[in-house]
């Protein structure tokens, strides 16, 4: 879609802007046309936006499949946080300054997928930061129905963390089966998504084992069962570690095949292993997947690319009861900061979510 198109009053704002893919060097600030939302969008001033490391740091690099999509200059940025500015036509201009956190994904209500209620299949979706100018900026656009009007009492940086990784993790847990009993494998769980399905299977009444190879890097408020994925005895442990029958769910979205090869045989027969977001890293990896166990001990694998409306709105419910990080999880930095940031996530030194903070002044 390329660069947004900027107001009537040929007002500028700061934003991050990819004018090449490569290293985070090519993040730089720069001042931009502020843009105007069409028909259905709202403009919302930003006050927190989330690092992802697919749609953010993997596409910037050029080498990843989302890179093939976006049109320089470009600023990335999906899910975030912020304070809706104005509306387009056709929207209710009573949402004018309402809170919000804003989604990533926006898909077309109208192919067979979405009248079926199987959203994340959509053949036309489109993301904010990828086929659109996203969210490193002070002000963007997305489609109404993206936004989803937060309580009162929720920090923006923490709402911003949400958005990114709430909804996909709720559409994982629900996808794998997890309910009250359930023993849940979560890999990779020094990461965002991880730590807050971590939090959600714990919710549901599940029990959880976390693999790493940051142990201490593990924040405690997670309350789980943390294995380093490094040991030579994994197979084992994990059996052990989900009470001598083996995890009956897997959430992977490394998609490690070293680590899949050694949980894989500790699995419960009829387990679900469940994967999204494994393509965070231009080297995309590949499972070797053996044919034979997996028909005969009924084990399912199954991709998720996105959540479906029903799920994200039974999610923000929860925040709306409640629902909340464990202390430490997000971590805000500078809008001036994300080659650093970007640059963390690739030396795999990030914990938790890492969030930029855009405009302070927004509550």
């Amino acid at each position: 879609m390329g660069p947004d198109r900027s107001g009537d009053d040929g007002a500028l704002m700061r934003a991050v802007v990819m004018r090449a893919f490569g290293d985070p060097g090519v993040l730089e600030i720069e001042e931009v046309p502020d843009p105007s939302p069409q028909a259905g969008e709202a403009l919302v001033r930003v006050a927190a936006v989330e690092v992802s490391r697919t749609r953010d740091v993997a596409a910037r690099s050029g080498r990843h499949p989302f890179s093939r999509q976006i049109t320089l200059p470009h600023v990335l940025g999906g899910d975030f946080a912020g304070v809706v500015e104005a509306v387009g036509d056709g929207v209710d201009p009573a949402l004018v300054g309402q809170r919000v956190a804003a989604m990533s994904s926006h898909t077309c209500g109208e192919c067979v997928a979405c009248r079926s209620g199987r959203e994340y299949e959509c053949t036309q979706l489109e993301m904010v930061g990828i086929h659109r100018w996203g969210s490193y900026a002070e002000l963007t656009r997305v489609h109404v129905g993206s936004l989803h009007v937060l309580p009162d009492g929720i920090e923006m940086s923490e709402a911003a963390a949400l958005a990114a990784t709430g909804p996909i993790a709720l559409t994982q847990l629900r996808v794998a089966a997890v309910t009250a009993g359930s023993e849940v494998l979560i890999t990779g769980v020094t990461g965002a998504l991880a730590t807050v399905l971590a939090v959600l299977a714990s919710r549901l009444g599940a029990r959880v084992t976390g693999l790493t190879r940051r142990v201490a890097a593990v924040a405690p408020g997670l309350g789980i069962t943390v294995l380093d994925s490094g040991r030579e005895d994994l197979t084992q442990a994990i059996w052990e570690a989900a009470g001598g029958d083996g995890p009956d769910s897997v959430i992977d979205n490394v998609a490690a095949p070293d680590v899949f090869d050694r949980y894989f045989p500790a699995l419960m027969n009829g387990a679900r292993i469940v994967i999204s977001g494994a393509i965070g890293s231009p080297d995309l990896p590949t499972l070797r997947v053996p044919a034979a166990p997996l028909y005969i001990r009924s084990i399912s694998l199954i991709g998720v690319r996105t959540a479906n409306a029903r799920t994200t709105k039974d999610f923000w419910d929860l925040v709306r009861d409640g629902f909340r990080l464990p202390p430490g999880l997000v971590h805000e930095e500078a809008l001036e900061a994300a080659p650093a940031v970007h640059d963390a996530v690739i030396k795999g030194t990030a914990v938790g979510h890492t969030v930029l903070r855009v405009s302070g002044s927004v509550a």
